[in-house]
């Protein structure tokens, strides 16, 4: 049997052209979802945003962007290998949550 490498099971990227600049990374985060695509995901669910963030309705945009780094850090595919269908899901809804409260 072949010994495991240390990233068999992870999806990796092709970073042979480099990382690309911070806006070009800020520029695939908001294409990766519109706030029309945010408010069909949360329309769909039963919970409001604030409901899926687990924070109260006055919340500052501080607890808020915290609520949303520490359900992205649990709820990310990469971490949830054993449910992914389960962990794309949330993460769609965490992601959807956030943009429409930022």
């Amino acid at each position: 049997m072949a010994k495991k490498g240390f990233l068999d099971g992870y999806k990796t990227y092709d970073t042979a052209s480099g990382y690309g600049s911070p806006q070009s990374w800020r520029d695939a985060f908001t294409q990766r979802m519109s706030k029309e695509d945010a408010t069909r995901i949360i329309t769909d669910a039963v919970q409001t945003p604030h409901e899926v963030l687990g924070i109260k309705q006055g919340a500052s945009a501080a607890e808020i962007k915290k609520a949303f780094r520490q359900l992205i850090r649990q709820w990310h595919p990469d971490t949830n290998q054993h449910r992914l269908t389960e962990a794309e899901a949330m993460s769609k809804k965490i992601i959807a949550a956030y943009t429409l409260l930022s």
